[in-house]
This record gives structure tokens, sequence and C-alpha cells, in this order.
């Protein structure tokens, strides 16, 4: 059925879409439209994003999407005068159909489309082969709008899934290629909400009529109605008047908190499951060499927990990521283990490969399971995945999840930064969607311990020792274990500085970032001139550890360079991992200066409340005890847990930027 034909039974809802009904009767009124579309604190509004797709009993999808845009500002009618469309010519085939400026005097100006350059993407760690249609617009004044018709034939594989449409079109290609990988089945996932103001977004599917689609609105209403005709059905989501999205510090995925409709024809995820586990159960197959390579690895380990752990790090340590195409099924399909092994090298679905093809060859059930990392996925079973792991089945039925490509110099076989995240395995008998639970702070605490002497000149003389576990240990790791070795002295100098300009690195170690049984530790021996103001009267200084703490390294202590927080939050706040810091400092003052550090405390929080502070400082003769933590319980601080969090970090750096006081009796 042609994209722009009227279906029947639309027309007895007449009022539900004035501006859809007066399309099908006459000519839209562009003009109105767009003298009416304004915003008082955006560059450019979207009058109307509209997407028509048509879909085919083989899953295959024709998309049309016609978009009109109105400049408000001078920089928003600059940034419309490029034009960007993203695609893979290993699945899309891709056209811009129309290009049009309608200037504010009521003129129109065609732009011949053909103009479009055809390019490279800029690209990074993948190498597949995405390409761009880069195309330059006439300058465009306030008050102009730019006209958009785009068709798109076929899927954008989940690795390249923030490209949109447009681009060039090849004639006389074989269909086959942007048929779904699950052929049959189509899926789509729609945010009605964007960086720009929009009047209208309204998205529109026709299916068979043997081809059901299940659909369910998240975060926030969004219309919809459902018709049909001979055809097949139709299904229509609208939404008027959507305001821009946010801009807010550590903003969780727009997907998590933005109106957006979820949609599959996929029955459940179970079907989800065996589809996956069918289109790669035969990759990962051992061979001479990979069995060789599993008796070398797993020598000398007694138990099956030491031996799949031992196999996962020989993937994380071993595969670098870099992703270069490399046959049929790029993009979903996992690569050979041997093939892996001979090339070394991967993105995350060939390390996963990897890790998975060892521990079939130690005679371990392992399966290849698909994941979400930094956003939820819903129960409708969409697509909606970025990332490649392993799932042990062990005997007793329980699942362990393995992550070989987020564990590179890690203890863990999965990443502590991946808490709470929805994973679906791929079996034969096929699995529901889960989670991975969450992780408490103490899972990913760090620990500073600070012993030091204030000089009579004001010098601290000390010692500093970090440990801790779970993403803490991990960073810690990578910090010392990834870079060159030239490099790490001048970073653990620049991060003593932040006590005194100048401190001195006397002496440093720590253990080894490969050694997976023992947690690691960094120990430092340091002169920090100039750390104390010494008076006649009187010695002042700053917590030394909390200092550290606050300044971070190597990305150890999650929220380094706590920033000032407003009152007001719109959105969730991504952390990715709960923390608690643990300071534990003791500071001898000089001879003859007694503490005065009685009210030196602060708090904020308790043990209940989504994050906690709590720092304060003793007296024992001329030694200062400064001790405490500070914590945050979940990855993501959601809109009313905004008040605990924001409390407990202005009163860390309240506390952070507060003195300690000694006193001199005359």
């Amino acid at each position: 059925m042609p994209a722009h034909a009227p279906h029947p039974l639309r027309l007895v809802f007449p009022l539900l879409m004035a501006v859809a009904a007066s399309a099908v009767a006459q000519p839209e009124d562009l003009a109105a439209l767009i003298a009416a579309a304004d915003h008082d604190d955006a560059d450019q509004i979207v009058v109307f994003d509209r997407t028509v797709t048509e879909v085919e009993d083989s899953g295959l999808s024709h998309v049309v999407n016609h978009r009109l845009i109105k400049a408000l500002t001078e920089r928003g009618a600059v940034d419309l005068a490029f034009q960007r469309f993203d695609y893979d010519p290993a699945s899309q085939l891709i056209e811009i159909r129309k290009v049009r400026i309608h200037r504010a005097d009521g003129s129109r100006e065609e732009i011949d489309p053909t103009t479009a350059l055809d390019l490279t993407q800029p690209m990074w760690a993948i190498y597949w082969g995405a390409r761009m249609r880069a195309l330059s617009v006439p300058r465009l004044e306030v008050g102009d709008a730019l006209e958009l018709e785009t068709y798109r034939k076929g899927f954008m594989i989940a690795y390249l899934a923030d490209a949109g449409t447009g681009g060039s079109a090849a004639t006389g290609a074989d269909d086959s290629r942007y048929i779904p990988p699950m052929r049959g089945h189509w899926y789509d996932v729609q945010v009605f909400q964007d960086a720009r103001p929009m009047v209208e977004k309204t998205v529109e599917v026709t299916l068979p009529l043997d081809k059901p689609l299940q659909y369910r609105s998240y975060n926030d209403a969004v219309h919809a109605e459902v018709t049909y005709d001979d055809a097949g059905r139709t299904y229509r989501f609208w939404r008027h008047d959507c305001p821009p999205l946010p801009r807010e510090w550590r903003q969780a995925d727009p997907q998590d908190f933005a109106p957006k409709v979820v949609m599959a024809t996929v029955e459940d995820w179970g079907a989800k499951s065996r589809w996956f586990w069918d289109v790669n159960q035969d990759q990962f197959d051992s061979t001479p060499e990979i069995d060789a390579l599993v008796a070398e690895i797993t020598r000398g380990l007694d138990t099956d927990e030491q031996k799949v752990h031992a196999l996962n790090h020989w993937a994380a340590q071993n595969i670098r990521y870099c992703g270069l195409n490399m046959g049929e099924g790029e993009g979903y399909v996992l690569h050979p283990g041997e093939m892996i092994l001979r090339e070394r090298i991967g993105v995350c679905k060939d390390i996963a490969g990897m890790a998975i093809t060892l521990c079939r060859a130690a005679g371990y059930e392992v399966y290849p399971a698909m994941t979400m990392a930094g956003s939820r996925v819903e129960r409708i079973p969409a697509d909606q995945f970025n990332h490649c792991v392993g799932a042990w089945k062990k005997p007793d039925g329980t699942w362990h999840m393995l992550d070989p490509t987020w564990i590179p110099f890690s203890r863990y076989d999965w990443s502590r930064a991946e808490g709470e995240q929805h994973y679906v395995i791929g079996t034969p008998g096929g699995e529901d969607l889960m989670m991975i639970r969450a992780y408490a702070p103490e899972e990913n605490h760090v620990t500073l311990k600070l012993r030091g002497e204030i000089a009579d000149d004001g010098a601290l003389e000390g010692e500093l020792e970090v440990s801790g576990d779970g993403q803490a240990d991990t960073r810690l790791r990578r910090a010392l274990g990834q870079s060159r070795l030239d490099g790490i002295e001048p970073g653990l100098r620049r991060w003593l500085a932040s006590l005194a300009p100048g401190t001195e690195l006397v002496d440093w170690e720590h253990g080894d970032p490969e050694d997976w049984d023992r947690r690691m530790t960094l120990r430092l021996e340091f002169r920090a001139p100039g750390f104390a103001t010494i008076g006649t009267r009187t010695c002042a200084w700053k917590p030394a550890a909390l200092t550290l703490a606050l300044a971070g390294y190597g990305g150890v202590i999650r929220l380094a360079h706590p920033p000032h927080l407003g009152e007001e939050r719109e959105t969730p706040a991504m952390l990715w991992w709960a923390q608690e810091v643990v300071i534990d400092e003791e500071i001898e003052v000089p001879g003859g200066f007694e503490p005065r550090v009685d009210d030196a405390a602060w708090a904020a929080g308790d043990r209940e409340a989504f994050a906690a502070c709590s720092l304060a400082a003793t007296a024992d003769g001329r030694d200062v005890h400064y001790e405490g933590s500070y914590r945050w319980d979940r990855r993501q601080v959601q809109v009313d847990q905004w008040p605990a969090f924001r409390a407990a970090i202005n009163t860390l750096r309240e506390a952070g930027e507060a003195r300690l006081v000694a006193w001199k009796e005359d």
C-alpha cells in the first residue's frame, strides 16, 4: 500500500489530528505552520517530524521521514546550513528526496538533493564502512525553515544505532541484505522528545494483517490509535508541543526518562533468545590450537570458578578492541573463536565470543548474551541492546555472567559498573529478560589511609595508602597497569600537587595489576611544602586525605571534583556505580600547638538516605584524627532522590573547603 494513501477507518478520528486530517483533504498551509511555531529559549523549533513506515512480510521496512525545522536565532540558522545523514551501506538503502527552504518572506527555494556528497563517516574503534551524506544548504536567516524528506530501506545494526536517515541509494540491489537479521519480524523504538522543541511528532507504521505489533509508551503519555483495511493494520503515535530535552549534569540516557514508544512483532523475549542462539551456535567450535591454549590457561587451577575466571580474563587481556569488517552478519553475528584467536582483535561480541569459545572448549556450558550498557531495557521485546557478553550456566542451574570487554585489569568476571543492567541470554530453549543485581556502595568502596606530620615550616611529610574493591580496584589497576612507566610518576605528582604546589613524591610502590587474587594497593611517600599555614599562634590546614579524594586519581573515585548542584532536577542523573569513599587520616601538629577541633564535623543524610556524608575530626594530644565516609547507593539518582544526594555532596564540598586549626598558648 503506498505510504501516502489514506486509511478509511482513520477518518473516524477527525478531531484527534486536525493537521493530518486537513493534509488528506487539501495541501497543508506550511507557511501558516511555520509562522505559528515559536519558542522563547531555543535556537530552532521542529514544526513537525513525521515518519511513515511500511513493513513487508519479510520484515523489510520502507521508511519515509518528513521534517520541517524553523530557525529562531542566528545560531539556529547557521546550524541548519549543514545536514548530515548517516547510514550503513551493508544493510541500508537511503535517498534524500526533498530539500526545500521556506523563506520568512513567503518564497521557497528548492535544493538539489543530488549535490550531497557521499563520504566515509569519522570513525573510532569500529571501522565497518559506515558512510554519510553531507549536504550544504544556502544561508538561512532567522524565521526561515528547512524542509527535508528522506527515504530509507533496511535496518541499522545495533552498534551504529545513533546514525540517522538520509543518503544516496543504489538501484537494482538485492533486497535480501535489507531484511533485518530476525527475518519476518520488525521492531522500533521512537523517542518523542529531542534537543529541539517540537510542535508535532507523528509516527505511523503499517504491517500485514497477520503480523500484529506489540507496543507500549513509557515515561509519559503518547497518543495512539490502530486502524486497518484490507491492505494491513496501521498504528499511529503522536505527541504535540514536546519541550526540548533538559541539559543537566550527568544526565541519564534520554530513553530512561523521555516519552517513547517501544514496538515489536516478536512474541516474547524467549523467541529473541532462541534466535540469538540459532544464529551463533556454530561460532564456538574448538580447534587443537584452542584446546592447547585452554590447557595452558587452566593448568594448576582446581575449581570450575577459577578456570572460567582465568579463561574469561585471558580473552579480556589478549583480544584488543577494534572493529574491522570480517564478513556477512557483521554487527550481530559473533565471529568464530578460531578467527578471533588468529586476528586478536574484535568488538564486544568478538571478545565475548572468544571467552565463550575457550570456556566451551574446557567443557563449560556458556552462552552468548545481549545486554544494554547505560540504559534500561523494556518488557516489549524490541532489540534494545548495544553490547554482547557471555553467560555461564553453572551445574546448579544459576547463571554467572561474563563480560571480558569491560574487565581488562579487573579482579571480576563482570564489571561493577554494570549493575542494574538488563540482559537476554541466547539459549536453545529461550530465556526471559533478566537484570544484574544492584551493587552496594561497599562493593565499590575505596579507602584513603594517610599518616603524616606537619613540620615547623608548615610542610606535611606523610604516607598515603589507597586500596579498594569493585570498580575502585579496577580503576586503580588500569591507572597503573595501562599507563606507560614514564607516565605514572608525573601523574602521581600532579595528584599530590592538590595538597600544595611543589609537593614532592619521595617514593612509591604498588601491587601487581594482573594479580587477580589480591586487592590492588598504591602506597606513596611524599612531602608537601607549605601545606599548613603557620602563624605566631595558629596552625591551619585542610584535611589531606579528603583533598586527595576530591581531586581524584585515575577515575578511582567516581565523584571527584564534585560540582555545585542546583536545587531542582528534571531528569535522573547517571553515576554508573554506587560507591563508598572512606577517609582515614591521622596528622600530628608541630610541637607547642594544641588542636582545637571539637566542632569539626560535617554530616548530611544517613544510612537510610540515598546518599550520605559523615566526616569528623577528633584530637588526641598533638594527633588529629580525621575520619568518616561519603557514599551514594545506586547507579542512578532519581528525581525524588536528588535532595538527599545534593545535601550529601554539598556537605562534602563544604568539608573539603574547611580548615582544621591548632592553637599555641601564650
